[in-house]
């Protein structure tokens, strides 16, 4: 049964594993031992193979020794001329392809790890996304988002011709293991079924042959590569003949061990030709493996004297690409898109140092100046272009990869946008838009507000030991709202009138919906607009909210009124009727005033004790922030 699984590994396997180690490794011999040793992993435990598709099960075995060959030695200049090429093309194809192979290995070794990973088995690899993350034991939309990351890092190392390099490298004839295909499967087969058979001196014997074969395989390479001559060829082709098959012995042809005839194992007494046929094997692998040894030696001395030249030459080659090409394009690209703060306990996480923020500024400005045109034209009573909604969406869309790799990471009590209005991202995004129309930040306004940045953090931090478990969420949210607020309006005091000029819009600064550097952007999306003719249509509307969101029973109605009655006192101040187009359009102030109105109202009816203690965590634990709105007569 094993030896049947195993067997069905090798068939439906073998080219799989080697795709994925050679591309993973970029190195041949290296991903012939990883292949080798990933099919006597199998052998160890054959009960283990899947016995219909045994790939998924096997491609987990060789990524995972592929991980371990390169986290021991990454590949380094000398090694590429082990990289991929096309097995037989003409030469200036070939120096073509393996000029492209070599230039796009050294720029995915830039890349994080998760990155390279996720593009070398997309990309090169021939999986797909779905694949690829169940390879990697991560979510499909992780992987794909590890693979967009990877590409544009790719398209800055090496430019338009990123995609062009991956495509021709994938889609290039596989290179061959050392020796050849039928070589290696014979190798790799060899070492597994030596692993998988029960008799120990059988299994030794053949593992030695299969050791035996890999490096004769690679000295066969060394000595076309380095003109050891026709004695070693000789030599070479001498060891790697087949033994004689004696009486008695049957020669398998699929890599397995060989077995007596008759199923028992010759002894060191019995007489005839068995045993003269094995000492004559045992003759013959002696004067291989003495032969074999000196070749190996002669061909190592040589690749020792090709690795020191190479070397040297290497690091002339290096220490001129370093100061040449790549010191200034590496300052100036950190310089575009990297962040220009990374201050407090938040400036390090991943998610602001590999941010775009070059691509997240111009999008947060395209959105901004669109929700602009969107709304004048609601005003005028006309339908805003198509174009407009078309913009919105698709630069929406880029800055929600920056929500993605900091949600659960930013501290926030918001449930949405908490992160975007976190002091860290609303300063990358104006250090990078200003940087972008050519009038940045000084280094005394760069100071400035990175020292409103960590007084935030400590105002924050300071909130937070006030809480405890019976704080409503929305009078944690209350405390962000300000503490957030008052950082804005600090950075607008920090810039210059050119540098405000560019932000602020007379008409809509502060104003919700429209004014996304305001502090309104963490509560439009969770804060219901009550509207009504008057304050008592919309009180109404409040207390119904509450009855039917927190099972308030009929008889406790009557005690919401003097709640009710503070909460209608609370926001008087903001409810001057206004048309119902701006019903929804209320400003940081209103904000404010309509957040403390409900966190009071939230304390005063969880103390009352009207509500079941399902319905009390439910309410502790709300996003809503009430906001009234009188709409005037038409």
């Amino acid at each position: 049964m094993g030896r049947e699984r195993l067997e069905t590994c090798f068939d439906l396997c073998a080219e799989k594993a080697w795709r994925v180690a050679v591309h993973w490794l970029g190195d041949r011999h290296e991903a012939f031992d990883v292949v080798q040793q990933a099919f006597v992993i199998a052998a160890g435990k054959p009960d283990s193979i899947p016995k219909d598709d045994p790939w998924p099960w096997f491609r987990q075995v060789v990524i995972n020794e592929a991980r371990n060959t390169r986290r021991k030695h990454k590949p380094t200049p000398t090694q590429q001329e082990n990289r991929m090429a096309d097995p037989a093309p003409g030469p200036e194809q070939q120096l073509s392809r393996e000029e492209a192979g070599a230039e796009l290995q050294r720029a995915l070794d830039t890349l994080p790890e998760r990155e390279r990973e996720a593009i070398v088995l997309t990309h090169l690899g021939g999986m797909t996304h779905a694949e690829a993350a169940d390879a990697l034991g991560i979510p499909v939309k992780t992987l794909s988002s590890h693979v967009s990351r990877g590409m544009e890092r790719l398209k800055l190392k090496l430019g338009s011709k990123g995609e062009t390099l991956l495509a021709s490298v994938g889609a290039a004839p596989l290179a061959l293991p050392p020796g050849g295909w039928e070589g290696a499967l014979a190798a790799w087969k060899a070492s597994a079924f030596a692993a998988l058979t029960k008799t120990a001196a059988t299994g030794t014997a053949v593992a030695a042959g299969a050791i035996l074969m890999k490096k004769l395989l690679i000295a066969a390479g060394m000595v076309v590569a380095l003109g050891i001559g026709l004695g070693g060829g000789v030599i070479l082709n001498q060891q790697l003949a087949d033994p004689p098959a004696g009486p008695g012995l049957s020669a398998n042809t699929d890599g397995a061990p060989l077995d007596v005839a008759d199923g028992e194992p010759l002894r060191g007494d019995e007489t005839g030709s068995a045993t003269g046929t094995d000492k004559a094997v045992s003759v013959k692998l002696d004067a291989a493996l003495a032969a074999e040894s000196r070749a190996l030696k002669e061909a190592d001395d040589l690749r020792e004297e090709l690795r020191n030249a190479e070397a040297e030459r290497d690091v002339f080659r290096e220490q001129a690409e370093k100061l040449e090409d790549e010191l200034a394009p590496i300052r100036a690209e950190k310089a575009e898109r990297g962040p220009t703060f990374t201050f407090g306990k938040h400036g390090q996480i991943e998610g602001v140092t590999n941010s775009n923020w070059k691509e997240l500024a111009g999008a947060s400005h395209e959105v901004i100046t669109n929700l602009r045109l969107l709304r004048e034209a609601q005003i005028k009573g006309e339908q805003a272009p198509r174009e407009v909604f078309l913009a919105i969406q698709e630069n929406t869309e880029k800055m929600r990869t920056y929500e993605y790799d900091t949600i659960g990471v930013l501290p926030t009590w918001a449930k949405h946008n908490g992160e975007f209005t976190h002091p860290i991202s609303h300063s990358n995004l104006i250090a990078s838009e200003l940087k972008a129309v050519g009038i940045p930040l000084t280094e005394a306004q760069v100071a400035q507000i990175e020292k409103l940045g960590l007084q935030w953090e400590a105002d924050y931090e300071a909130a937070q030991k006030r809480y405890n478990d019976n704080t409503p969420r929305v009078e944690k949210m209350l405390d962000e709202y300000i503490l957030k607020g008052a950082f804005v309006d600090a950075v607008w005091d920090v810039l210059t009138p050119e540098q405000l000029e560019h932000f602020v819009d007379p008409n809509w600064h502060h104003v919700a919906h429209v004014d996304l550097y305001c502090t309104t952007l963490m509560i439009i999306h969770t804060s219901p607009v009550l509207t009504g003719a008057d304050i008592g249509e919309v009180r109404g509307k409040l207390q119904k909210s509450l009855v039917d969101n927190y099972g308030i029973g009929e008889e406790q109605v009557e005690a919401l009124g003097p709640i009710l009655d503070t909460w209608q006192s609370d926001v008087s101040g903001i409810i001057t009727p206004v048309a119902k187009t701006h019903a929804t359009f209320y400003t940081y102030d209103q904000g404010k005033v309509a957040a403390q109105a409900t966190a009071k109202l939230v304390r005063s009816i969880r103390d009352y004790g009207m509500l079941s203690e399902e319905n009390r965590a439910k309410l502790l634990d709300a996003y809503t922030i009430y906001v009234p709105r009188v709409i005037a007569a038409e």
